[in-house]
């Protein structure tokens, strides 16, 4: 229904109402132009311009297409759940996504050490993406602790790379550790679900999955299957570029 290859182009605002439409699709159906906006926290300007982006002549050429796959979603209704993560993987085909793996994969293999940080759930994938490119032959290390004092001298961390995950990019700890060891000379990089977040502007490199945020309370329960992948594809690019680079040095000898 939104095809990547305009998702990608939307700003802030518009990329708001993508999150808020494919997390709520069944209560966007009954609702109007003006309750879809309040509750997306943007003006009925900002949504037919959204729409418009995504090839929409208008609301009600929307409403009717949404009503149109809602209906083919209760006849399969295992694929209605799906719908985040078929957004995400619509980017697998997409040679900009590849593009920023490729990025990423250098980045990793231009530093000495990888540190991952995450908190909660994010911290769980931390230790996972950890020993994941530790796997692959890359030192890498995870820091879950964000309380763990910080040394009184000054560290050079210029061959460091500090990579953070977080769904939000907002929370004040993982903000904190970047600006951190950013100031003592680290490169850092930043998985999250919101490439407009204070995280994603502020390291050095950043690759979003947007997809919408579920939370329960407190609890945020967004899907961290993206963030898996990702991590995966990452060190699998990694390990490959490290190996030609072996290679080469190898046949340099002979």
């Amino acid at each position: 229904m939104f095809p990547y290859e305009r998702v990608k182009l939307l700003n802030q605002l518009e990329l708001s109402i993508y999150k808020y439409i494919i997390a709520h699709p069944v209560e966007v159906e009954g609702m109007t132009i003006r309750q879809l906006a309040k509750k997306s926290h943007v003006s009925p300007t900002t949504i037919l311009r959204f729409l418009r982006k995504m090839d929409f002549d208008g609301y009600s050429e929307f409403k009717y297409a949404l009503k149109r796959q809602q209906k083919m979603e209760v006849e399969r209704p295992e694929k209605q759940t799906n719908v985040p993560m078929s957004q995400f993987f619509d980017q697998v085909n997409d040679d900009q996504f590849w593009g920023k793996i490729k990025q990423a994969a250098q980045f990793i293999t231009d530093a000495d050490t990888s540190l991952i940080f995450g908190l909660g759930t994010s911290g769980s994938l931390a230790q996972y993406g950890a020993r994941l490119l530790a796997n692959y032959g890359i030192y890498t290390l995870s820091i879950i602790d964000p309380f763990q004092p910080k040394p009184l001298a000054r560290r050079n961390f210029s061959d460091t790379l500090l990579i953070l995950l977080s769904v939000s990019g907002e929370t004040p700890q993982v903000l904190q550790q970047a600006k951190f060891y950013q100031e003592n000379g680290a490169k850092t990089m930043a998985i999250t679900a919101n490439r407009y977040s204070t995280l994603a502007q502020l390291v050095d490199f950043n690759i979003s999955y947007n997809v919408p945020e579920v939370r329960m309370a407190d609890l945020n329960l967004t899907s961290q299957i993206p963030v898996v992948f990702l991590l995966e594809q990452i060190g699998i690019k990694a390990h490959k570029d490290l190996l030609n680079v072996a290679q080469v040095q190898k046949d340099s000898i002979f």
